[in-house]
């Protein structure tokens, strides 16, 4: 193997794995082996449960719902989620955001990756979600997206006619909460070792980024798990703090 991989576990309507994967971009930028690193995304869906064609609800109005919260004490949270977004270049707008299930998103993301162009698919659908208000369980908007990377509309379609992925996704759920005991996203794996558990800040991820990589430098993949860093994340049960 001849580049490091750094495995992360996310989901399109995670707020800090948006905001995780810009301090990580940000941090890689630092870091003189960038291009001996290698991004392998991997799908964690937090409400598979939401009805496939997109609510009208606000988000306001489904964070209060879901997590027993007054509309007001749901505004203040994603007003404080929103500054955080602008401290590394993101413009998230709640007020235009639409609650809308994740799972074709994923599927998408899996599509391109098949086409080395998974990072793409992930930046693209989060820029959709939380700063475009768009309707990303829209057929159209997905192959529209998904199009404008560099993928043929037609495998997109022809992939959201079908069922592919979808065991794919069921397998990224079951080994992060099985063999990693993910608890929180984003999720990331360094070399297979060092585990970061939500959105840490950018000198932190260039200290792990650089302790992992002489690891594997000198040792190569590693067959141990490490310790766990915490930062700000979604929980399993989707509660973003």
């Amino acid at each position: 193997m001849n580049k490091m991989k750094i495995e992360i576990w996310s989901d399109i309507a995670c707020p800090y794995c948006y905001i995780g994967k810009r301090k990580l971009e940000k941090a890689l930028e630092q870091f003189p082996h960038r291009d001996n690193v290698e991004l392998e995304w991997h799908s964690y869906e937090l409400d598979p449960d939401l009805p496939k064609k997109a609510t009208d609800m606000s988000i306001y109005s489904y964070f209060g719902k879901k997590y027993r919260m007054s509309e007001a004490e749901a505004r203040a949270t994603q007003a404080n989620v929103a500054e955080l977004a602008k401290e590394v270049g993101l413009y998230y707008d709640f007020d235009k955001l639409i609650v809308a299930n994740t799972s074709d998103a994923l599927r998408l993301v899996k599509l391109a990756k098949e086409s080395g162009l998974a990072t793409e698919a992930e930046e693209i659908l989060f820029d959709a979600y939380f700063v475009k208000g768009m309707d990303i369980s829209d057929r159209k908007t997905l192959a529209a997206l998904g199009a404008e990377i560099g993928l043929q509309e037609a495998d997109i379609i022809s992939m959201l006619d079908s069922d592919k992925y979808v065991a794919d996704i069921k397998k990224d759920v079951a080994y992060s909460e099985n063999v990693l005991n993910l608890e929180y996203i984003p999720f990331y794996l360094f070399n297979n070792k060092q585990m970061v558990e939500g959105s840490i800040a950018i000198s932190d991820y260039l200290d792990v980024l650089t302790k992992s990589y002489a690891e594997w430098e000198q040792n190569g993949v590693s067959d141990e798990k490490g310790e766990i860093i915490s930062g700000q994340s979604c929980s399993i049960d989707g509660v973003c703090s």
